[in-house]
């Protein structure tokens, strides 16, 4: 029993490491695959919608509005 309950620590503890030293591209991607195949699975939809959606969006950053909402940046004339 003590053995598997090793095993189980050493093997979420390397997950843990290799997901957060993972690159941020990396990791959207892989957030966004779970998220398609969680799509089609009925009985996960609550957790989906409360957990991932929030976080791909958090890890997706503020997209073309992160520019326009920066007030130092300098805005040119079209």
């Amino acid at each position: 029993m003590q053995q598997l309950l090793v095993i189980v620590l050493v093997v979420t503890a390397a997950l843990f490491s290799v997901w957060k030293l993972m690159p941020a591209r990396r990791r959207l991607r892989a957030m966004v695959a779970l998220d398609a195949w969680l799509a089609h699975k009925d009985f996960l939809q609550g957790w989906r919608t409360r957990m991932l959606a929030r976080r791909i969006q958090a890890a997706a950053g503020p997209g073309c509005a992160g520019c326009s909402a920066n007030v130092a940046a300098r805005r040119h004339p079209r």
